[in-house]
């Protein structure tokens, strides 16, 4: 190729790209794009961030409002269903009904020790007594043993109300009624189901490498339990205890089927007494606002536990419910 060629194509290029600088319809393909101005998929970001905080606040307001609404009743005075409950209300608010809940004639100490012996005697027996048993339900393989797991799940779909007449005669064959030690026993076993299912698929999530791990270091079978299963079961154990706790602190129907004697009346079936008058005789009358203040105070220590143990509950129940 001669040196003249080059210099013809060399124009014909030049007259090319001056050809196409010159259109008034030519882009720059190498300009940025505008990063300033929001593209639709932050807007649609930003506007499912405002709608998920509102539903929130909606929903919180929802679970929120009885709540609010019991605590503003029970500092209503007696005859506020007869006046009708409004905004007016707030003028008639009155101490009284926590005052006669905390009056020293009343005396609900030993009520509270009762109550307190109770839901922690549950607690302890329930979170033992499931441990050891879903333990052997998931990690010590014997024949029978989904049988014995969907028996101890059958419990579940009777009534408690069914029960009641052969608790009675089999506590009074033990001599344990009119006895907390009866009502302590009736609470674990009716707990035990429920229990037992939840630390069983905690169990199921602990991977088995571990067990054979510290099998093979030389430790038995209640050193594994100990030392490697219930650290990590953590969680669940204490969700089963929490569970046992309620259920012995909020008991009412069965204190009052198996209990007779005044001082070992529990702290509900004390309170459910104090708020029911005989004005006309022979018929109940019960005062709505010192019910509702009899409720808020019995709620105090399962709020309490529940918020200190949270981080534990959530977790355990979760794991304890999806294997």
């Amino acid at each position: 190729m001669s040196a003249t060629d080059v210099t013809k194509r060399t124009t014909a290029a030049s007259r090319r790209g001056a050809g196409r600088a010159s259109r008034p319809d030519a882009v720059d393909r190498t300009d940025a794009p505008d990063v300033t101005r929001p593209g639709p998929r932050r807007r649609r970001v930003h506007a499912s961030g405002v709608a998920y905080v509102a539903v929130g606040t909606v929903l919180a307001f929802l679970f929120i409002a009885p709540i609010v609404y019991i605590l503003f009743r029970s500092f209503l005075p007696a005859d506020a269903d007869a006046r009708g409950i409004g905004l007016e209300s707030i003028a008639t608010l009155t101490l009284r009904n926590y005052a006669k809940v905390f009056d020293p004639s009343v005396d609900l100490r030993q009520n509270i020790v009762n109550s307190f012996v109770v839901a922690i005697a549950v607690a302890v027996l329930v979170a033992l007594v499931s441990t050891l048993a879903a333990y052997a339900l998931s990690k010590i393989r014997f024949r029978g043993s989904s049988i014995v797991f969907v028996l101890l799940l059958a419990p579940l779909v009777v009534p408690f109300q069914g029960l009641l007449t052969p608790l009675s005669i089999v506590l009074g064959k033990l001599g344990l009624l009119d006895s907390l030690v009866g009502v302590v026993l009736v609470l674990v076993t009716l707990q035990l189901p429920f229990s037992v299912f939840v630390m069983r698929n905690t169990f199921d999530g602990i991977p088995s490498e571990l067990e054979d791990a510290a099998a093979i270091d030389g430790a038995g079978t209640g050193r594994i339990l100990r030392s490697v299963m219930l650290p990590l079961a953590w969680p669940g154990l204490v969700t089963t205890a929490l569970f046992g706790f309620m259920a012995g602190w909020n008991d009412l129907l069965s204190s009052v089927t198996f209990l007779s004697t005044d001082s070992k009346y529990t702290l509900p079936l004390a309170l459910s007494s104090i708020s029911t008058s005989f004005k006309i005789p022979g018929v109940p009358v019960i005062d709505p606002g010192l019910l509702t203040a009899v409720a808020c105070v019995a709620t105090v220590p399962v709020v309490v536990l529940f918020l200190a143990l949270q981080r534990y509950y959530t977790r355990g129940l979760i794991g304890g419910s999806i294997k």
